[in-house]
């Protein structure tokens, strides 16, 4: 297994939507930090086995990239988000087991302890469906 990518386990009532057929996700090493403090980024020793994100025929709907949120910590979301009428990601039940290796680096970036379980951010709604959702 490569070190910047994490296997996905499906919740008993969660649903894939964008990870459909897709057993594992490629992590990025970019960080969005939505509270607008840059942490940093990650790194993978180059001697470390990884996928190679940078080759012309890897398949970027594979590419996921951590999000950081103070009030809620880290998810994962799609690099190639959905656009148009949608709004998203949102949790669906679908979570990722993160190496060790990516989570040391994260812990040390917030200054906190992290499960290697990592909610997968990969459902999209239309403004309609979200509002009757959330009454």
């Amino acid at each position: 297994m490569a070190f910047n990518t994490a296997k996905l386990i499906t919740s008993t009532y969660g649903s894939k939507d964008f990870t459909k057929g897709l057993d594992e996700i490629v992590i990025s090493m970019d960080i969005d930090w939505s509270d607008g403090v840059d942490r940093g980024t990650l790194s993978i020793p180059k001697h470390y086995s990884k996928v190679d994100v940078d080759c012309p025929t890897f398949d970027n709907t594979t590419l996921y990239q951590f999000e950081f949120r103070p009030a809620f910590g880290f998810h994962l979301k799609p690099i190639e988000e959905h656009k148009g009428n949608l709004i998203g990601p949102m949790c669906n039940g679908v979570i990722a087991e993160v190496p060790s290796h990516l989570l040391n680096q994260l812990e040390k970036m917030v200054g906190y302890p992290i499960s290697k379980y990592i909610s997968v951010h990969d459902r999209y709604e239309t403004q309609e469906m979200y509002n009757i959702m959330c009454r």
